[in-house]
């Protein structure tokens, strides 16, 4: 049994590797691209997007989901909003430099936040994460905790 949770981990760290790797791959090229149009909105959005999608990925084998039981899922909402909520704003921070109000004004560390790709990064992973992982099964408001088989 041991050995095949090993296993499994093996396969997930050599699934992640190559989204990794091939999804640094499509940022370079989108930036060869961008830098040929002088369109940055594509690796902008992509920017946004692939460290998402590369947290929902990490959450995946963590998630309790189980498709069997789609109907009796719920949002912890403490998760989403404790985790998600910041994390979601110091991704989109670099869409504030193009809105028409100063957002360096009132944040002390708006400096910090300018241009800093890693961070930028690993607060999308952290948003995709929380995404999936604040997904959760109900539990039945009637069944108490030992008492199993009582509906």
């Amino acid at each position: 049994m041991k050995h095949s949770s090993t296993i499994r981990y093996f396969i997930y760290l050599i699934i992640y590797s190559f989204f990794l790797i091939a999804g640094f791959k499509i940022e370079g090229l989108l930036h060869v691209k961008a830098e040929q149009n002088f369109l940055l909105t594509s690796v902008f959005y992509y920017s946004i997007l692939f460290p998402i999608l590369f947290g929902m990925a990490l959450a995946v084998p963590l998630s309790d989901i189980s498709l069997k039981n789609s109907r009796n899922l719920k949002i912890n909402w403490k998760k989403l909003l404790i985790f998600g909520i910041p994390s979601l704003l110091v991704l989109l921070f670099p869409a504030y430099y193009f809105s028409l109000f100063g957002w360096g004004d009132l944040i002390p560390f708006a400096n910090l936040l300018y241009g800093n790709e890693k961070l930028h990064f690993f607060a999308g992973i952290v948003f995709g994460f929380t995404i999936i992982y604040s997904i959760e099964n109900k539990e039945h408001p009637y069944i108490r905790l030992g008492e199993e088989g009582n509906i």
